[in-house]
């Protein structure tokens, strides 16, 4: 990955996405000197054409497949579906049949 080296070179600091995005705007900039601004960093010219490469593809991923607010909707393969229609069918025959005992025993009691 990108790292960043202190001015003593014997650490080397990951960059923040936050930070390697603020480096792609400001060498987007008109003007800017685009070989001095990776140096500053610590990168190599390589790492921003990478870096340009993988905004471009999120932005693009992003675009294609616009997140929406809300639940996200998951697929349920149709036989998950059929048996949960029959569980369905059975536990509301069940709630009837009860029912009916109940209203039965009330008769019984009344």
């Amino acid at each position: 990955m990108i790292d960043n080296q202190e001015n003593n070179g014997s650490k080397k600091q990951k960059l923040s996405p936050e930070q390697l995005f603020d480096i792609y705007q400001e060498c987007s900039m008109p003007n800017a000197p685009v070989k001095a601004i990776p140096d500053r960093y610590g990168m190599k010219p390589w790492h921003l054409l990478a870096l340009r490469k993988r905004i471009k593809q999120a932005a693009l991923s992003e675009l294609s497949n616009p997140a929406k607010p809300g639940k996200k909707k998951s697929m349920v393969p149709i036989e998950s579906l059929a048996q949960i229609d029959k569980e369905l069918v059975q536990t509301k025959d069940a709630l009837a049949a009860v029912g009916h005992e109940l209203a039965l025993l009330k008769k019984k009691t009344s």
